[in-house]
């Protein structure tokens, strides 16, 4: 799967992951190597999604339910969509950035950035190897959208 998506959505200028020794994995498997390890896309969540179990986690839309209930989840995503926009500050303008991360790092803020172009993703459901690609014009974000191998 990770080779597939590696043909479908690469080259990148930039390859990032958290800390995890699985993301690392991942991020060689499809990009062939490791830019440098983030370790702004490996935070204490705490509560925002300690208390929910993983396995019931399947859809954009489980995930959307917990931004519309809590307001630590609402506060994560924002503090992650800024660790986006940094990120996004490293590249050129047409340069496509791999960056690994795990449930919920990525959810949260995917359906946070997707409420606010008005993009629909809610009814997508992620699972191994997916993901977001999100395009940014003048270090702002314009278009998100769901990858799937």
């Amino acid at each position: 799967m990770a080779e597939s998506l590696a043909r479908r959505v690469g080259p990148f200028a930039l390859v990032l992951c958290s800390p995890l020794p699985r993301a690392k994995e991942s991020a060689r498997l499809i990009a062939g190597r490791v830019d440098a390890v983030e370790p702004a896309f490996l935070p204490e969540m705490g509560g925002v999604i300690g208390d929910r179990i993983f396995g019931e986690m399947r859809t954009l839309a489980d995930w959307a339910e917990v931004l519309r209930e809590r307001e630590d989840a609402r506060k994560f995503a924002t503090e992650q969509l800024a660790t986006w926009a940094r990120v996004a500050m490293r590249v050129a303008e047409k340069d496509r950035v791999l960056a690994i991360s795990h449930g919920g790092i990525i959810e949260l803020p995917a359906i946070t950035l997707a409420q606010r172009l008005r993009a629909p993703l809610e009814g997508a459901s992620f699972g191994y190897c997916e993901g977001v690609v999100i395009t940014y014009a003048k270090g702002a974000p314009t278009k998100i959208e769901v990858v799937r191998v």
